[in-house]
């Protein structure tokens, strides 16, 4: 190894665009099954009610969880796409040094 980094922003930029295309994908899927997860009691009954409630309240929570991942994945390219243009201040920066002598 002889302690050179490679970096290749095209690259970096193009895995944040398909991380974002996913997060929109899922965030996507989400919006349309959130109908089919809710739960109407079968009767006016309190076991019926309960059950209802427990399954909206688990749906409620799982819909949380699949919003967290989706931010999480958009977050993720935010950061991908900072530390590129990071990089290519750096670089450009280091070979204005160069260009000084």
């Amino acid at each position: 190894m002889n302690g050179a980094m490679e970096f290749d922003p095209i690259g970096v930029g193009m895995a944040a665009e398909r991380l974002d295309a996913l997060a929109d994908r899922l965030d996507g899927n989400l919006r349309q099954s959130s109908r089919s997860m809710t739960v109407v009691p079968a009767a006016v009954d309190e076991v019926s009610q309960r059950a209802a409630r427990t399954f909206n309240d688990v749906s409620a929570d799982y819909q949380r969880g699949y919003a967290a991942g989706v931010h999480e994945l958009r977050k993720l390219a935010a950061n991908l796409r900072s530390h590129a243009q990071t990089v290519g201040y750096s670089e450009a920066d280091n070979a204005a040094g160069f260009r000084k002598l």
